[in-house]
């Protein structure tokens, strides 16, 4: 409790105001469905906080699996503040073969996948259009704020800053663990956002689009830019899954 107080009020004075906890939930960390423990904890945390700082919401970050459509059928993991979106991730070398087929399947149950931090992804720093093509079916993107601000190395930031000028962006996040390592910082990821797609544009990506997460409300984002595909690269998502 003392070092999830620490980072509220890192958040907060970094102007932070509302904040999603997203636990991780199937990738061998957590295991079980453990949402009830999850919304419990996250009262705690805002009864600890009070009224007058960060406001926090329940939620979790989901592995994408072979099992993640039964997963959702069967309720296993926390919307973000209960409402009709779910964070994903994928596992971090690859994109899995079923994955487009599986957000489609979430879509089909009213559920708005958006993928968590794809800029980390290794083949997505290769092939950055994989995302283009999720994001033309309806898959939202979250990238770290660090990633954009180069605190996760070049090839993060690379494929951040590509991601943005394609409007393949909907949200900027802390992904925070920890007070030190990883703090809830936000402003320098919005501002070196700001500075490739402009400050209204940049301010979108962490307030009005996560507002409406939190309200449940819709989205509408700009139309995806087209990737110049170089000569000789896996073309789509589906040429990169038969061309293994």
């Amino acid at each position: 409790m003392n070092e999830a107080l620490r980072m509220a009020a890192i958040a907060f004075a970094d102007g932070i105001e509302q904040m999603v906890c997203t636990p991780h939930l199937f990738n061998g960390l957590s295991n079980d469905p453990l949402f009830p423990e999850i919304e419990d904890r996250v009262s705690e945390l805002q009864n600890a906080i009070g009224g007058t700082g960060l406001k926090v919401f329940p939620g979790s970050e989901v592995r994408v699996t072979t099992d993640f459509p039964t997963q959702a059928q069967e309720k296993l993991f926390t919307a973000l503040n209960r409402k009709t979106y779910v964070l994903v991730e994928l596992p971090t070398p690859s994109v899995p073969k079923g994955a487009q087929l599986w957000f489609k399947n979430l879509k089909l149950q009213g559920i708005n996948p958006i993928l968590a931090h794809p800029e980390r992804n290794i083949e997505i720093q290769r092939y950055p259009w994989i995302v283009a093509e999720l994001v033309a079916d309806g898959v939202l993107t979250q990238v770290t704020a660090m990633s954009v601000a180069g605190q996760f190395g070049p090839a993060a930031k690379i494929c951040a800053d590509s991601l943005l000028r394609h409007n393949c962006v909907h949200f900027l996040a802390t992904d925070t663990h920890r007070p030190e390592k990883r703090p809830p910082v936000l402003s320098r990821g919005r501002d070196a956002a700001a500075a490739i797609i402009g400050t209204d544009a940049a301010r979108v990506l962490v307030e009005d689009n996560p507002l409406a997460v939190i309200r449940g409300e819709s989205i509408a984002p700009p139309a995806v830019m087209p990737y110049e595909v170089p000569p000789g690269a896996v073309r789509s998502f589906f040429d990169r899954l038969f061309h293994r």
